[in-house]
């Protein structure tokens, strides 16, 4: 019986063949190296291929190579035997006749033995371990066999390190076939086949963050196979796997590092902190001024440590690093936290202090902690980095008690919204000085502003913090965060040009330290602030901006962007577009996760609900209307700003009036009184209450202060939609040179805008007067014409304001119409005459604009109303 080491090794029920390898890289030219180090899987992927192609009926010499085959006779001897058992039945004569040198390498031996092998059929050669081979003679050998094999041979090799052989020539001509540890890796796809193998079914999820920790090391993977084999609960065993487990240890240092020559041992022993270390730290680390030659002795050696893109870095594999770390602290419990320390020390003087700021986390030294973070927290937050900051603030013993450093963990936090640790670090920080504590007192001015922003008062946020009094400092990153924090604060006191200026500045401090993820935010911040001094031809410039940077670095999602399509989808609904406005709603709120401004958030939300409402009918409807009201009705709502307040309210009192909800209607009504008391944003909501009940000229009384300017509206669109209004109902009264000369003012405003919502509000009463007066526009002309273009299709959807308000006895008979009740019946049932029912469905009738019970039923349920 031939030796095992003779044989293809066999295929176990557990095993995960690759075809993508097997397929498409072993084989696949005249040679092949498979080279990795130990534990990767080389030798069961070429027995994988071995097998299948001995299945094709194509021959396969494999010979495992030992210690003792590294002389000439006994290699040569060890490769005829393997090729005479692969041989073809009764063609290995030469095979067996010939008797290798007993020293030294006979190139005309070499010859005979290709000659023998082809007479025998031998399609394939597969040599195991070649790393093994070390003697000249045996290497000079096996170069002339590469050089002398015919096409009609192919040879494979697999090994821990590549043999001193003349590769680069079968490279260069193309038929020499690479096989890396980087391409045995396994996928996460291949990780889960491995562990269903064995019957251990695992989430996506914890075999993709155990293959992220192996980088698909296959040895590693098996050993966590059997670990949660014999583990009471398998999943929590994959999820705790890291290279301090025991059987890990032990393989990594039996297998890998005590197979190197002992000053490469304690130089990895000196340098298994960093995951990536130069040839000058690997030298700081360890004293050693040949740290680049002993680096690169340890990648040929493949001992799980690679050359990274640059040539002057380098990286040990993961496990590799933990099993060190593990085997360091059983030698020396304080050398890895040590190392770390060292480690950020050179890192931060070289420029890197994120990686840094890790190290020393894990040194243990909070007082190293604490200057890292003072000296590069804001930077790394205004770079995104800002988890690396919150990852070392929770290695801390409790909240910092440092003031920089608890401003620095409350910036922190508040850049993914966590309000209750931002809470937490606020409570131990106190004001600055900004004469003597400039950079300080802004840091801290702009936290406290932050987090009121993100739900809280704004107003008393911008008095209790003085940021308005706080001037720019010597310190960029300071600058940016005070200013890009004051943008907002301001315009929710009012003061737009001066958060204008402020975003603006902002956006040139980000964009020239290159933070794109501040430059995102600033110019959706610059969306909403230029939507909210209704500048839409600028507002929706900055929003594409925004949409478009975001598209670009693949953040379409991200939080920074809600603002920018909260604009998109106003401007939308502005001009009609209702598929647009639902669309941008809807991107809107999947980028809402995250999002720490409230009022971004409500406005999100409530567009969201009004995109709804514009685009249903029926229940849907009336469900995105009831949405609409809760968003807009709860407590941290009365922090918005004036702006805001200006653009939904009129849409809050349309929809409440649409679906016949009188009670909703007066209470936003009373709240905008209340918000915004004595203002022309006030009076609009009273105006269009008194429209829809039929009280005409009361509401025309009501818009007559805000017409003529006698009561101050806070945004120019409040007095374009007081104009339509009027124009709306001066037309229905029959007052057609009054309700011209309304609507010729609000057009001044809203041509050179755009601004078309008001007119589409009350389109059914405005539609006439417009196409009577056609050609008498002027400069309007062509937003006209627009507007009766974009509307000829839709105008049988768009419900009327004026007269419109269904009474409590309607809504009640409304509610019967739908069953077959008769009028008398109704009448009956309501306990009134016969001919106040009737009286009450001709009224229903003409508020819904339809002539027939059934045509009046489904109206209604097509707005909600039942």
């Amino acid at each position: 019986m031939a030796p095992t080491r003779l044989r293809v090794p066999r295929i176990l029920p557990t095993f995960v063949s690759r075809s993508r390898l097997v397929e498409d890289a072993v084989g696949q030219c005249r040679f092949t190296l498979v080279c990795a180090p130990a534990g990767y899987g080389k030798s069961m992927l070429v027995a994988d291929w071995a097998t299948r192609a001995a299945a094709r009926e194509e021959p396969v010499a494999w010979l495992s190579l030992h210690k003792q085959d590294d002389g000439p006779f006994e290699f040569w001897s060890a490769l005829i035997e393997a090729l005479v058992l692969a041989g073809l039945p009764g063609r290995t004569e030469q095979l067996d006749g010939l008797t290798p040198p007993a020293q030294g390498t006979e190139p005309g031996f070499v010859t005979k033995v290709v000659e023998s092998l082809l007479a025998a059929g031998v399609r394939w050669i597969v040599l195991d371990d070649v790393h093994l081979l070390h003697d000249d003679e045996v290497l000079r050998g096996l170069d002339i066999l590469l050089a002398e094999l015919p096409p009609e041979v192919g040879l494979v090799m697999a090994c821990r390190s590549e043999p001193t052989l003349t590769l680069h020539r079968l490279r260069l001509d193309g038929s020499l076939s690479d096989v890396r540890g980087k391409d045995l890796a396994f996928t996460d796809g291949e990780a889960l086949e491995l562990f269903a193998a064995s019957d251990l079914p695992m989430t996506a999820d914890a075999i993709s963050n155990l293959v992220g920790l192996t980088e698909g090391w296959a040895a590693a993977l098996r050993m966590a196979v059997v670990a949660a084999m014999v583990g009471d609960d398998p999943a929590e065993v994959v999820a705790s796997f890291d290279g301090d487990v025991r059987t890990v240890i032990e393989y990594v240092l039996t297998e890998v590092v005590h197979r190197l020559e002992p000053e490469l041992v304690e130089f990895l022993y000196a340098t298994c902190a960093p995951h990536h270390l130069s040839i000058d730290l690997a030298a700081h680390l360890s004293g050693r001024p040949d740290a680049g030659a002993l680096l690169d002795r340890l990648c040929t050696a493949n001992a799980l440590v690679s050359q990274s893109g640059d040539s002057a870095w380098y990286r040990y594999h993961a496990l590799l690093r933990s099993c060190l770390l593990a085997a360091l602290a059983r030698r020396d419990v304080e050398a890895p936290a040590r190392q770390h320390r060292a480690t950020a020390v050179w890192l931060d003087a070289h420029g890197e202090p994120a990686t840094a700021l890790r190290h020393a986390a894990r040194g243990g030294d909070q007082d190293l902690l604490d200057a890292l973070l003072r000296a590069n927290g804001l930077q790394m937050i205004l770079s995104g980095r800002g988890d690396l900051v919150r990852a070392a603030l929770a290695s801390r013993d409790g909240i910092a008690t440092d003031h920089r450093v608890a401003v620095i963990a409350a910036l922190a936090a508040l850049d993914v919204n966590d309000l209750p640790a931002a809470d937490d670090a606020l409570s131990v920080v106190p004001a600055g000085d900004p004469r003597s504590e400039p950079t300080y007192a802004a840091m801290v001015a702009a936290a406290v502003v932050q987090r009121a922003l993100a739900g809280g008062d704004v107003v008393a946020a911008l008095q209790d913090s003085a940021i308005l009094d706080i001037a720019t400092t010597g310190d960029s990153d300071v600058n940016l965060v005070l200013l890009s924090q004051r943008g907002p604060a301001r315009m929710r006191a009012g003061d737009y040009l001066g958060a204008i200026d402020d975003l603006e500045q902002a956006l040139v401090l980000a964009r020239s330290r290159r933070y794109d993820q501040v430059v995102l935010e600033t110019m959706s911040q610059l969306s909403g602030m230029t939507g909210a001094m209704c500048d839409f031809n600028a507002s929706l410039d900055w929003s594409d901006q925004a949409i478009a940077f975001a598209t670009r670095h693949g953040w379409r999602d991200s939080p920074r962007l809600a603002y920018s399509y909260l604009v998109a989808a106003w401007t939308a609904f502005q001009t009609g577009d209702c598929q647009r406005q639902l669309q941008y709603a809807e991107l809107g709120m999947r980028a809402l996760d995250g999002v720490n401004n409230s009022e971004v958030e409500f406005g999100v939300r409530g567009m969201h609900a009004l995109a709804t409402f514009e685009a249903t009918t029926g229940p849907e409807r009336a469900a995105a209307a009831a949405a609409f009201r809760r968003i807009w009705q709860i407590e941290p709502a009365e922090h918005i700003s004036p702006a805001a307040i200006s653009a939904v309210t009129p849409q809050e009192i349309r929809v409440a009036l649409a679906i016949g909800s009188e009670d909703w209607a007066a209470q936003t009504a009373a709240r905008v009184r209340a918000q915004m008391p004595r203002s022309a944003e006030c009076t609009i909501p009273d105006a269009q209450i008194l429209a829809a009940a039929g009280r005409t000229r009361d509401a025309l009384t009501e818009l007559e202060p805000v017409r003529d300017g006698t009561r101050p509206a806070h945004v120019p669109t409040t007095v374009v939609y007081a104009q339509v209004l009027a124009a709306a109902l001066e037309s229905s009264l029959g007052n057609d040179v009054r309700a011209f000369d309304a609507l010729r003012k609000a057009l001044e405003w809203a041509v050179p805008n755009n601004f078309r919502r008001p007119f589409i509000d009350v389109w059914p009463h405005l539609e006439p007067l417009l196409s009577r007066n056609r050609s008498r526009f002027g400069p309007a002309e062509g937003f006209v014409a627009a507007l009766l273009a974009h509307h000829a299709e839709q105008a049988d959807r768009a419900a009327g304001v004026i007269d419109t308000l269904l009474s409590a006895r309607e809504v009640d008979v409304l509610h019967d119409l739908p069953s077959r009740l008769t009028i008398p019946e109704i009448a009956q049932a309501e306990g009134v005459s016969e001919n106040t029912v009737k009286t009450h469905v001709r009224s229903i009738y003409q508020k819904l604009g339809v002539n027939t019970r059934s045509a009046a039923v489904r109206e209604a349920r097509e707005r909600g109303l039942i």
